[in-house]
């Protein structure tokens, strides 16, 4: 049996708050360097001189000093408000808004994520999302495209409650994501809303440009749409996450109005970055 790596889970409002202080920090420690003496002034320099640029050291000293006990105080209102024993996800507001706690993530893992470094933003984006989640919550995920004769590949085939042991099985998962082929978006779409019957969400996290499996032909994107609709009879809600510059640089593309378009229709959120 492999050995597990621990995972410290905490709520991604702490953690804006956490790195927002150590980089102010380390900003602190840049600043101020450690060990280095104080320039004086050559002996033919005036009293006056060297008494003004003491005086100005001293204060930018005291500024840099409050600022970071201001810093060091937030740390600890945050530590104090966690509640004691806490483990495991949370319920917090995390700006995205679903329908209900059965939740299928679709990640594109064609060539194109390759630029930008797009697979370690939505590596990244998801470990968040996940650990910000509740463990009442179902998750499953799929990755699409898988190998030349699988346009996609399941995580479990079904949907697991979001503890801290499958958590680290959907992180694991997403480690071995690795930029490859075509972008078989209808494929991977089509399956989700086949197959889970259970489903009150999709995430489709793409750079939004789908082809045909094992191709680089452009699909038709208004006809995924078409099929989508004909095939969502649950009315699972489709939220879609656009990644990369060029989902937001151009919103009259078709890769825009289709993500665009694949949210609204099913009362999902789109959002690009």
């Amino acid at each position: 049996m492999r050995k597990r790596r621990q995972i410290e889970l905490f709520s991604i409002s702490f953690l804006d708050l956490l790195s927002g202080a150590l980089g102010a920090v380390i900003i602190l420690y840049v600043a101020i360097p450690k060990n280095k003496p104080v320039e004086i002034p050559k002996k033919d320099a005036s009293q006056e001189v060297i008494a003004q640029s003491l005086k100005e050291s001293n204060k930018e000293m005291a500024r840099l000093k409050a600022q970071l006990a201001e810093v060091t105080e937030k740390l600890a209102m945050v530590e104090s408000s966690k509640p004691k024993g806490e483990t495991g996800g949370k319920n917090v507001d995390i700006g995205f808004k679903f329908k209900g706690k059965e939740i299928l993530f679709i990640i594109d893992t064609s060539y194109s994520m390759i630029e930008e470094d797009r697979m370690g933003q939505v590596k990244a984006g998801m470990k968040m999302l996940i650990t910000s989640l509740a463990p009442d919550y179902k998750l499953e995920v799929i990755r699409y495209p898988f190998t030349d004769r699988a346009p996609f590949k399941t995580l479990w085939g079904v949907a697991r409650e979001n503890t801290s042991i499958n958590q680290m099985d959907i992180f694991d998962f997403i480690y071995t994501l690795r930029p490859f082929g075509g972008t078989p978006t209808r494929d991977a779409l089509l399956f989700a809303l086949k197959n889970y019957n259970e489903l009150s969400d999709i995430v489709l996290l793409t750079d939004g440009a789908p082809t045909f499996h094992n191709s680089n032909k452009k699909d038709d994107v208004y006809d995924i749409l078409r099929a989508v609709r004909e095939e969502n009879g649950k009315k699972v809600q489709i939220n879609c996450i656009g990644v990369g510059s060029e989902m937001t640089k151009d919103k009259t593309s078709d890769r825009y109005k289709f993500l665009s378009a694949l949210a609204n229709e099913s009362g999902g959120f789109f959002v690009g970055f």
